[in-house]
C-alpha cells in the first residue's frame, strides 16, 4: 500500500504506524500551523505512560519541531491523548474529542495499523480534535 510521504517519513522516524503517533502528526501540525516556526515555542503533551497511547509523543516531535533534545516538549502522565504548546504568552490546547479514545482503544490492532493510520490521517481535524486558543 502506498503511503503519503509524511506517513512514509513518520514510519521512518517511528519505527511503524499507528493511530496515536499518527494522530500525534496530527496535534503537532496544528499548533506548527498556528505558531509558525518551533523557535520560541513549548509543548505540554498529555499521555498514558506507555505504548501505544505514548507514541503520541514521537508524532509531535515529528511535525512540530518540539523535541526532547532541545528540551522544549515534556510529557505528563493523563488518560487521554492531548498536547498544549506554549508560544509569546498564547497557548493552544489540542485534544482528542470525547468518545474518540475509547473508540481508538476497542479498534487498534496491529494486523490493521496501516490502514487505521490512514484513517485517521485523512479524518478531518473538526472531526477528532477540539482545538481551543487562550
Amino acid at each position: 500500500m502506498d503511503l503519503p510521504e509524511e506517513l512514509a517519513d513518520l514510519q521512518r522516524f517511528h519505527g511503524h504506524l499507528g493511530v496515536y503517533v499518527t494522530l500525534g502528526l496530527r496535534m503537532g501540525e496544528i499548533g506548527k500551523r498556528r505558531f509558525g516556526h518551533y523557535k520560541g515555542l513549548h509543548a505540554r503533551v498529555e499521555s498514558q505512560p506507555e505504548p501505544p497511547m505514548r507514541c503520541v509523543l514521537d508524532g509531535i516531535q515529528f511535525s512540530s519541531g518540539c523535541t526532547m533534545g532541545k528540551g522544549n516538549i515534556g510529557l505528563e502522565s493523563s488518560t487521554d491523548p492531548a498536547v498544549t504548546f506554549e508560544k509569546e504568552g498564547r497557548r493552544l490546547r489540542v485534544a482528542l474529542k470525547p468518545g474518540w479514545r475509547e473508540r481508538i482503544d476497542r479498534e487498534m490492532s496491529k494486523e490493521r495499523e496501516i490502514e487505521q493510520s490512514l484513517f485517521y490521517y485523512a479524518i478531518p481535524e473538526s472531526d477528532v480534535f477540539e482545538i481551543r486558543e487562550s
